[in-house]
């Protein structure tokens, strides 16, 4: 096949696919609407990663970190370094908009955040895009002002102001931690009547449980936003309607899938799951020479599929097209 295969997503699993497809002799070009490792880009700019290095190495290059567990610095530049070995070809802030059957290939079609659209031809598809372009939304008078995020970056600009924050899970109590270690007013909300214990990272618990009990955090329990006003926002708790404080909200209620370009190929989904129908085996859809790879393949529990064990699919990808196109020759 002459034409390269298409690889929709820059991220670790994405990027990871690239340098197997590579390993075995086939070309590709990694598409990315943002920059390479977007969704890491896009961490608190602090965190710590809850795995340890050699459970994020991808192409056989060493990931190396100062402490036990990398930061999200040392993961972006792990990242780029293993682009920049492996001479990985990609096509950064140019967004896939479409994509068509053409004979036995497909064309792509995508537009530079800086240029015009583009039509390039790909022997195979795989779509490694993620979730995160998603937010689960509230649904709320309010969620579209300013002040309010789906994203939580750094705590900084909070400081000595009132901040709200909606969830409970990991980046929810990533989120409240670092706003109140940059002195802000931290309040946060969750619909359920407390965490649910082994879903929160166990070294983060403790500091946040401190900070609770020394008045910097406060958290209000069976609460529901039901508005978002300026400088406000209205809680349905169960003691009744709560007005809180707050010039900051984020909103840390995780991200949801959509067919996007799944979709617009006709690949079927799981209606229970929302599991991309494909084999496991070979990471292939219904649609012959569309692929799955990452956490696109756990569906509606996009917390079943990490680095750790999407960065395999790749491998598992190259193999079947090694396989496939030597039979064809």
């Amino acid at each position: 096949m002459s034409a390269p295969v298409a690889i929709v997503g820059a991220g670790p699993c994405g990027l990871a696919a690239a340098v197997a497809l590579k390993k075995v002799g086939i070309a590709s070009t990694l598409f990315d609407r943002s920059c390479l490792v977007s969704a890491i880009a896009g961490y608190p700019t602090y965190v710590t990663f809850f795995s340890t290095p050699e459970k994020l190495e991808i192409g056989g290059v060493r990931f190396k970190c100062a402490g036990e567990k990398p930061t999200r610095q040392e993961g972006l530049a792990y990242y780029r370094g293993v682009a920049t070995k492996h001479g990985i070809y990609l096509r950064q802030y140019e967004n896939v908009e479409g994509i068509e059957r053409a004979g036995d290939g497909f064309i792509v079609h995508s537009t530079p955040t800086q240029g015009e659209r583009r039509e390039s031809r790909a022997s195979a598809v795989i779509i490694a895009t993620g979730y995160f372009a998603h937010p689960n939304l509230l649904g709320v008078p309010g969620e579209n002002l300013p002040h309010v995020s789906h994203r939580f970056v750094e705590g900084h600009g909070a400081f000595q102001r009132d901040a709200l924050v909606v969830g409970g899970g990991n980046s929810a109590v990533e989120c409240a931690l670092e706003l109140a270690r940059c002195g802000a007013r931290v309040t946060l909300a969750h619909y359920e009547t407390g965490f649910v214990s082994h879903v929160i990272k166990p070294w983060i618990r403790p500091e946040f449980d401190a900070r609770v009990a020394a008045g910097e955090i406060t958290t209000v329990w069976s609460a529901r936003v039901s508005a978002i006003e300026p400088e406000r926002v209205v809680l349905a708790a169960e003691s009744g309607t709560m007005v809180v404080p707050a010039h900051h909200v984020y909103v840390m209620t995780g991200y949801t899938p959509t067919p996007g370009l799944l979709g617009t190929l006709s690949v079927p989904f799981d209606p229970d799951t929302g599991v991309p129908e494909h084999d496991p085996t070979t990471m292939e859809t219904p649609v012959p020479g569309v692929f799955l790879c990452g956490v696109l393949t756990s569906g509606s529990r996009a917390n079943g599929i990490f680095i750790e064990n999407g960065r395999g699919h790749g491998e598992v990808i190259a193999r079947a097209l090694q396989v496939r196109w030597a039979s064809e020759k």
